[in-house]
């Protein structure tokens, strides 16, 4: 699940196509927004802001406790310059819309006004770089009066912003965010859908299936991501063709070997019958030889057998535990004899129904490969056991392991950790990839681990794991 989630947020095409589409669309809207603040714009009304109302209040409060509007008709005559200075940028209206001081009222004062009227609301209208806002009650001798203040303003970009965001309703802009991201979802996931598509045949390809093919998870796209589909196609044509010609001639090869094989086998025996005694040493190894040989072509023919998927048996239900058992009797036999010895734990009996022989083949084979390399006067250990529907077979050797360069590539036919190509090496590399084989024919995985990765000394632990059906 966490995989999933990980898999799901982490910083891919889809993402990062998504968000620059979306982040291209927001920055189109606001450089809108902003190249129209700048525009020339009369009488756009706008929420006033908490300043202002503070700046209006107060004005209010010091007209009325200094009683301006009396001193203005005082000074009216004597000092007129004066009452100009202390009332600049006000504006008193009485009820029926005339200035006080009678003076020109401008367009936007009577449109603040008629939007108190309307709304019973406090608003700001920028008209020709002047803002005008209010109005705030005054009243003077038993009358009320409305009270407006005006000041230099630019077309600033976040009063546009704010006068946006007061007059739009805030569900009419998260549908409009809403709408512009899915817009931009669906041409991502259009735009990077064919790319998932692909991934999904070269991951089915890679994992064997070599008829894996990209248009068969195309549909039907006319665009460049088809031509992609196509070469990808032609791609894999090609190596399946190399890889079925290389299985065929391994094969081929493998049984034209035989017939030789045969007849040196005949006429090494003849010869040794005919031969004097020091020259049946020379024979002997010759014989030996052919036998290594022969079942070396033997297990060519297996490994090709079980990659075309010929079992050549059909299925049945055993116990694993009978089966071990018979194995283990002959481990033992084959380790006593070099100073080793083989363990057996088991929990229960524990049925699988599957292929027999290729269960018996696979843990033989890791069997007699753990014998090979654990150290002399040690154990080799092998535990059944079944968990969450799984059956496993562990077998732990006691030997110097594996280097971890070449621990992922041993189950690879011919595949040997060391360079050297003698016996003691290990074989001819091929009693692994024929159990990796087997296994996977009974649905099953095969891993190995350097013991100390898991804690222990030192070996190498190989585990067998199978379903439960």
């Amino acid at each position: 699940m966490f995989h999933s989630i990980r898999k799901f947020v982490r910083p891919n095409l889809f993402w990062k196509i998504f968000l620059w589409f979306w982040l291209a669309t927001l920055i189109v809207l606001f450089t809108t927004v902003f190249l129209y603040s700048l525009s020339d714009q009369k009488s756009r009304l706008l929420p006033i802001e908490r300043s202002e109302l503070i700046q209006l209040r107060k004005t209010a409060i010091l007209i009325q406790q200094k009683r301006l509007i009396d001193k203005y008709q005082e000074l009216k005559i004597l000092q007129p310059k004066k009452i100009e200075n202390i009332l600049a940028n006000t504006y008193i209206l009485d009820q029926f819309g005339k200035d006080l001081f009678e003076r020109d009222v401008p367009e936007a004062v009577y449109k603040l006004r008629a939007f108190n009227k309307r709304n019973q609301q406090l608003a700001k209208v920028i008209d020709n770089s002047t803002g005008y806002f209010g109005p705030e009650i005054v009243f003077n001798r038993g009358k009320h009066y409305q009270l407006y203040l005006s000041n230099k303003t630019n077309q600033h970009f976040y009063t546009l912003i704010s006068y946006v965001y007061h007059s739009t309703p805030f569900w009419t802009i998260l549908a409009a965010f809403g709408i512009s991201g899915f817009v931009c979802f669906g041409l991502a996931w259009y735009l990077t859908r064919p790319i998932n598509q692909l991934q999904k045949a070269t991951q089915a390809f890679a994992a064997g299936d070599l008829a894996a093919r990209a248009k068969d998870f195309m549909n039907n796209r006319h665009d460049e991501f088809i031509d992609l589909a196509e070469d990808f196609d032609q791609m894999a044509d090609k190596i399946n063709k190399m890889i079925h010609s290389q299985k065929r001639l391994l094969s081929d090869v493998s049984h034209e070997l035989r017939s030789p094989l045969t007849r040196m086998q005949i006429a090494s025996s003849l010869a040794f019958n005919n031969a004097n005694e020091d020259t049946h040493k020379h024979l002997a190894r010759i014989e030996l030889e052919i036998e290594r040989l022969d079942d070396m072509i033997g297990e060519l023919l297996q490994v090709a057998a079980l990659e075309r998927g010929h079992f050549y048996e059909g299925k049945s239900s055993f116990l694993l535990n009978d089966l071990i058992s018979v194995l283990i009797k002959d481990a033992q036999f084959e380790a006593k004899a070099a100073n080793k010895s083989v363990s057996f734990a088991q929990e229960k009996d524990i049925e699988f129904y599957g292929y027999y022989g290729l269960v018996a083949r696979a843990v033989e084979n890791i069997l007699r490969n753990a014998i090979r390399h654990t150290d002399p006067e040690t154990s080799v250990n092998l535990k059944l056991f079944s968990v969450d529907q799984m059956i496993h077979i562990q077998i732990l050797d006691q030997g110097p392991g594996v280097n971890p360069e070449h621990i992922q590539k041993i189950f690879e036919p011919f595949y040997r950790p060391t360079e050297a190509r003698e016996r003691a090496s290990g074989g001819a590399g091929l009693g692994l990839a024929i159990a990796k084989r087997g296994v996977e024919a009974n649905g099953g995985s095969i891993t190995a681990e350097n013991a100390k990765d898991s804690g222990l000394q030192q070996g190498l632990k190989v585990t067998i794991s199978l379903p439960i059906i």
